[in-house]
């Protein structure tokens, strides 16, 4: 297979003088990895069974789970995007199955992470936003780490046989004022690698952001380096063929969390040189700048694991944790915020679809079914854990929301799935999570879909919405008052599912 991003001899050639200048900084904090941590590692995991797949006859897949950082549901080429061309996903998009109804467990990145890992509504594990400082956790009632105890996708696939790896961006845990929350080694990962809102061997951001920089270098909990912002996504990609190289004799997985798109974007001059003016404003043009780059870097690394034959039984999962920036700073007069929802409405931080709407990339040479564009399937973030764990073969734990996913491979279909539950925010706490700048996104805090409705409301049930997503995406037409029957209907459900959820808790 040949990537859209080619590695010629300059290339070449830099990238093994950054590897021998980056290994110098990282090869103790790799071997450190997989050690101690700073929390109870949660249960045991001795006794591991040899990995088999659930499809006859075949070794378990290698799986690379690629979750960027705050993308539109619009932003890839093949959803859309004019501006620029992200050729290296869309090849695994073309080659594998797309699949539009995809939704994110929430519309804020710890929140939604936890979904993805755990399988569970978040807000059932007490996060109902982004995790920040003790303070700031306390007012809102959100959890300054996920519980290590649960059950989650990286230990469920070290238990079957694989070797385990976190790459990237936590956000789980650890950070700001947070130091002993555990390492994401905890939760199952035999190494792992990440950046100021994690623990453990990590890398630091010298020029944006500087200061969550600057805190987590205080905290220790793990050795850590500097570097700038625009040569992470490179690094995590070096780290992640490195790992796959030194794993290659047993089935893997890693976790491939970005920090591109989040803001503030720093793709480097030569990026941004490439794709001036092709945006709507200065701030769309290095928004643009750095998903055009994340592309080629991908297919840098896809090219790599391909020539080491990596690639013919990997499982490639390709999403975002959710919609795309909607700070004040980024809109101009009529301008819109980088990242595109196309039609739908909502972006980051917003329950309305754009700001938990996504497109899903599952790649598997020999088992998707190439060229697939699911756009009828309800899917979530929490069907990851359930769908990984019927390909490997693995038992899916007691309380996981999401359902098995893998006949879609096929071009099948899944039977009726159970309603998906969203809670940005919890009723009666100190304060609330932040809020889109465009009123028309600004949603409220909890959700509900069942089928082709979907209903919002805020705390205690109040000022229902209703719509009809297969004839109104967008969300503009809201029918709760001219469809009363599913309206209480869902709402019940929607009300019923609140109150079981934890309760506000004032610090003492």
């Amino acid at each position: 297979m040949r990537w859209a991003a080619t590695v010629d001899a300059d290339l070449r050639l830099r990238r093994l003088g950054r590897t021998l200048r980056v290994s110098l900084a990282i090869g103790t904090a790799l071997a450190m990895a997989g050690q101690s941590s700073a929390a109870p590692a949660g249960p045991a995991t001795s006794g591991a069974i040899t990995a088999r797949s659930s499809v006859p006859g075949d070794r378990s897949p290698n799986i690379l789970f690629v979750l960027v950082d705050d993308m539109g549901f619009a932003d890839l080429s093949i959803m859309g995007n004019r501006k620029v061309a992200t050729p290296n996903i869309d090849r695994i998009a073309r080659d594998g199955v797309l699949m539009t109804q995809f939704y994110d467990p929430a519309p804020i990145c710890s929140a939604s992470r936890a979904g993805f890992l755990s399988g569970r509504f978040p807000a059932e594990l007490g996060f109902i936003s982004y995790i920040s400082g003790r303070e700031s956790n306390a007012a809102l009632g959100q959890a300054n780490w996920l519980d290590p105890k649960l059950p989650n996708v990286a230990r469920i696939l070290k238990t079957a046989g694989y070797a385990t790896a976190h790459i990237g961006k936590w956000h789980l845990g650890g950070g700001r004022d947070i130091g002993d929350a555990p390492r994401p080694t905890a939760y199952g990962f035999d190494q792992s690698f990440t950046t100021f809102e994690g623990l453990g061997p990590r890398v630091l951001v010298s020029d944006e952001e500087r200061q969550l920089a600057e805190e987590s270098a205080k905290l220790g909990n793990g050795p850590a380096f500097w570097e700038i912002k625009t040569r992470l996504t490179e690094l995590y990609c070096d780290m992640t063929v490195d790992f796959v190289a030194q794993h290659s004799d047993a089935p893997w997985f890693v976790n491939l969390w970005f920090n591109d798109v989040h803001d503030p974007w720093a793709p480097g001059d030569e990026a941004l040189s490439t794709v001036m003016g092709h945006g709507d404003s200065a701030d769309d043009d290095r928004y643009l700048a750095t998903l055009v780059k994340m592309d080629k870097t991908l297919g840098r690394m896809f090219s790599r694991l391909e020539q080491m034959g990596e690639m013919d039984n990997t499982l490639v999962v390709f999403t975002s944790d959710n919609g795309p920036s909607s700070l004040q700073r980024y809109y101009r007069g009529d301008e819109t915020a980088p990242g595109s929802v196309a039609t739908l409405r909502g972006r980051k931080w917003s329950n309305y679809e754009g700001g938990i709407r996504q497109p899903l990339v599952l790649y598997w040479p020999g088992h998707a079914k190439a060229g697939y564009r699911d756009e009828t399937t309800v899917a979530s973030g929490v069907d990851l854990l359930p769908t990984l764990a019927h390909i490997v073969g693995a038992p899916v734990p007691a309380g996981v929301a999401g359902i098995d996913l893998s006949p879609v491979l096929r071009g099948g279909q899944v039977g009726p799935r159970p309603a998906l539950f969203w809670a940005y925010g919890k009723e009666g706490a100190e304060k609330q999570p932040p809020q889109p700048t465009q009123p028309r996104d600004v949603a409220p805090p909890f959700a509900v879909r069942d089928g082709n409705w979907k209903l919002l409301a805020g705390f205690g049930g109040v000022d229902p919405q209703l719509y009809d997503l297969s004839s109104d995406p967008g969300e503009a037409a809201n029918l709760a008052d001219s469809q009363p029957t599913v309206r209480d209907r869902l709402l019940k459900r929607l009300k019923r599912w609140a109150a079981s959820l934890p309760r506000y808790k004032p610090a003492s």
